[in-house]
């Protein structure tokens, strides 16, 4: 099973590395995700993401996010927490609302959420508004396809900020390890940019 993942990935890997590097804007986010769960329903998430597009580190981009989830009933939760997003010559802090509504048909789960971002940046307050959807396809026992969509909106200027469609292969490790691999297109009202995603999930 784990060969098979191994084979799958690189195969994946070698297909989208092919894709991005006939396009300009080509960058990557390694990402950590962190479950503390503090009962059956309510969990501690955090996540630490680190976005590259080039090789000077000093414009690297860092999301750190810390927040409360907690299971109202089967397949729907809320979550509420912190954010922030800083570079060496930018800096956003901001609080999230999140809502998460699940169903399934069959083998496959599609995932629908909104969420609400409350965002200072440096002394200006803007908010932003995020929908999206994700479907999983099983295509073994521990490995799966995932594709999502997430649009952007906000309050100040054009009402559009930015999409996100993406397409990752996700394999379970353990009970508590699952690593995800992808590529996204990532798309704002005046720029596209291509970005190769590498995640570890861990759930305490």
């Amino acid at each position: 099973m784990h060969k098979r993942f191994l084979y799958s990935a690189l195969l994946f890997c070698s297909l989208t590395t092919a894709i991005v590097h006939s396009q300009n804007e080509t960058g990557s986010w390694l990402i950590y995700k962190n479950k503390l769960p503090l009962n059956e329903k309510t969990s501690i998430n955090t996540q630490y993401q680190l976005r590259s597009f080039t090789l000077d580190f000093s414009e690297d981009q860092t999301l750190v996010t810390a927040g409360l989830n907690h299971v109202l009933i089967p397949n729907f939760s809320i979550a509420a927490g912190y954010r922030r997003l800083s570079t060496s010559t930018f800096l956003e802090n901001g609080m999230y609302q999140k809502l998460s509504l699940s169903s399934t048909f069959g083998a496959l789960k599609l995932t629908n959420t909104f969420m609400l971002e409350e965002r200072w940046i440096d002394d200006d307050f803007a908010l932003r508004y995020r929908v999206g959807f994700s479907l999983l396809i099983p295509i073994a026992s521990q490995t799966a396809v995932i594709v999502s969509e997430e649009a952007f909106l906000q309050n100040t200027g054009t009402s559009f900020n930015q999409n996100r469609v993406a397409i990752k292969l996700a394999h379970t490790v353990s009970k508590k390890i699952q690593f995800t691999t992808g590529i996204m297109h990532w798309q704002f009202s005046n720029l596209k940019r291509w970005v190769l995603l590498a995640t570890l999930s861990h759930t305490l």
